[in-house]
């Protein structure tokens, strides 16, 4: 009987073994891990921004004496669209609120088409350009009290740079500094024609953009 009963131990002994032994790691499919970036969660679709600006400008012309700088805000509006994880091509609209000198109140108004460019796409950083048109609406004050508007257009340029913040899912935050430039033509104020204005307008502000 002792001879019949060791070898069956040993047998039960060793099936328990593979029962209890772990599945090979080989039959388990191996999971890659996912690399979370910024890149990853880049912007896409379409997306509209609009925030208030610091402006200052100054207005140089064929015949004007010395440089006189002023200084204003400006509203600024954009709507644009993810070309890919660092490019967006948008819309824009500023608008420039000022008094000349003489208190003629001038507007002038930038509409342009811009890209805005992420040199890094882990970074907030980009830099942004444009081109397109500038409308000045003019209210002079005549000499007899009463106010004249005067309208013109011509091609401007922009250029700037700022940071980009991801505060929600769908909601960022920018900080931004522009050069505009507009030919803004021949004005008219209360004492005289001003021959070949070009405006330049420096702005640094915030903005918030929904995507």
């Amino acid at each position: 009987m002792v001879r019949i009963l060791v070898p069956t131990a040993r047998r039960l002994a060793a099936i328990a073994l593979l029962t209890f032994c772990p599945a090979p790691a080989g039959a388990q499919t191996p999971q890659t891990p996912q690399k979370t970036t910024v890149a990853v969660e880049s912007p896409h679709g379409w997306s509209v921004g609009g925030g208030v600006l610091a402006t200052t400008f100054l207005g140089d012309c064929t015949d004007c004496e010395g440089a006189k700088y002023g200084h204003t805000y400006s509203v600024l509006a954009t709507v644009g669209r993810a070309l890919n994880a660092r490019a967006d091509v948008s819309g824009e609209v500023m608008f420039v609120a000022s008094k000349s000198t003489s208190s003629d109140r001038i507007r002038v108004t930038f509409a342009l088409a811009s890209v805005q460019f992420r040199p890094w796409s882990s970074k907030g950083f980009f830099i942004r350009a444009g081109a397109g048109m500038s409308f000045v609406h003019n209210w002079v004050l005549e000499n007899d009290g009463t106010d004249a508007a005067f309208r013109s257009k011509a091609f401007a340029l922009a250029y700037g740079a700022g940071w980009e913040w991801r505060l929600a899912r769908h909601l960022g935050a920018q900080v931004i500094g522009t050069h505009h430039v507009g030919a803004l033509g021949d004005l008219e104020t209360s004492n005289r024609t001003v021959e070949n204005v070009v405006g330049n307008f420096w702005n640094v502000g915030a903005m918030l953009i929904i995507r």
